[in-house]
């Protein structure tokens, strides 16, 4: 079962940025495992992931120049919403590849956080796109997702956000 993870008392503490991705090796497995089947999957899990976000957060479609003005129904067949979400994937991809590189995976989340300054990106935003994210993997990996796989992928996406915050922080 998918907990919401959005909620306003939030753990993400980015000053206590670490350098470590704090996933055991089983975690680190279970990880690599199911991304084999998530990645033949990414195009819909990314376009799942963002339909999902916008019909649980309609007021967070207004962030995203390129499809503000997009009514719902529209934006699945938006080449935007494409664009977006295969940069995501890519962004998860880069997360399962760099398990074993904290440091240099830290580095670029910063990064991305600064990037996306100008969006006016907050916490709950990530958050709530986490949320939805866990939900469309468990959608798609049904009786492969288990409490233990949840959690790795949990603690990845924690790492994820802390390091986003940092850079959107900094």
């Amino acid at each position: 079962m998918v907990t919401n993870m959005g909620c306003g008392s939030s753990t993400h503490k980015p000053t206590e940025k670490s350098a470590v991705i704090p996933l055991t090796p089983a975690q680190k497995y279970l990880v690599r495992e199911t991304w084999e089947t998530i990645e033949l999957h990414k195009n819909s899990v990314g376009k799942k992931t963002f339909l999902r976000f916008f019909e649980k957060n309609p007021e967070y479609q207004k962030l995203f120049p390129e499809f503000k003005d997009v009514p719902p129904e529209e934006l699945e067949k938006t080449n935007a919403l494409y664009g977006h979400t295969k940069r995501v994937m890519k962004a998860v991809e880069n997360a399962v590849s760099a398990l074993d590189d904290a440091e240099s995976f830290s580095a670029y989340l910063d990064e991305l956080g600064r990037r996306h300054k100008t969006r006016s990106l907050r916490p709950t935003h990530l958050e709530a796109m986490q949320d939805a994210l866990m939900f469309t993997l468990q959608d798609l990996l049904k009786s492969s997702w288990t409490d233990e796989t949840s959690d790795a992928w949990k603690k990845l996406f924690h790492f994820i956000i802390d390091h986003m915050i940092y850079g959107l922080q900094s």
